[in-house]
């Protein structure tokens, strides 16, 4: 059954494309959100292990490298939640489930997810590693432009402050590349057909999202 769903990438894309497009009327309609609030971790899963099934000449290597960088995803926001050094200070709210240290599981899964699908983005416009570290980068702080009013909005997470702090887009963009190094030298080669696509679903996600909730 694997290897069929691995023979149809762009009825994948279409599909997770829909689910998204049925989030964002979900989480837009007030009598729907809590459900789709609720529904996030399900998402983020989804979305990891439909990307997880596409990749191509998995091995040991990459699971290593994948647990790495969820580990250290997770460490970097629990210090940063309980110290306010990296990020600024900022607590998280219920939306994305369970919590150790006061820092939810799937922060450690988004970081992996969006990482590893920035990284393939980059792969698709140019082959000189520095500048995909360099845009995956400025591509990641962009889609943490879109992704703080949303997140704060459902519960994600919530500043102490009127102002998202400038400090943690900084943090985002070092964060970024450091892990996209780590990627970069213990995986050479990622040839996945969706990833590129579930980077621009989410980010998408995320701008209308922003836009519906200006407008409402």
């Amino acid at each position: 059954m694997i290897e069929n769903v691995r023979k149809y990438p762009v009825a994948t894309v279409a599909i997770l494309s829909f689910y998204y497009a049925v989030g964002v009327v979900g989480i837009s309609l007030e009598i729907t959100q809590s459900l789709f609030r609720a529904l996030v971790p399900f998402t983020l899963l989804c979305s990891l292990y439909f990307m997880w099934l596409f990749h191509e000449s998995a091995n040991l290597r990459l699971y290593l490298t994948a647990l790495v960088i969820f580990i250290l995803g997770y460490v970097i926001e629990a210090v940063g939640v309980n110290t306010g050094i990296i990020f600024g200070h900022y607590e998280y709210g219920k939306t994305l489930g369970f919590k150790l240290w006061n820092t939810p599981l799937m922060i450690g899964v988004n970081w992996l997810l969006l990482i590893y699908s920035c990284w393939t983005l980059t792969g698709i416009f140019t082959a000189n590693r520095w500048l995909r570290y360099l845009s995956g980068s400025l591509l990641m702080v962009v889609y943490d432009l879109a992704l703080e009013p949303v997140a704060i909005r459902l519960d994600m997470w919530s500043w102490f402050g009127a102002e998202i702090p400038l400090q943690n887009y900084i943090a985002w963009f070092f964060i970024s590349i450091i892990l996209f190094i780590l990627l970069d030298i213990n995986v050479k080669q990622i040839r996945n057909k969706i990833a590129p696509a579930l980077f621009i679903i989410q980010l998408a996600f995320f701008i209308i999202l922003n836009i519906v909730f200006r407008l409402t």
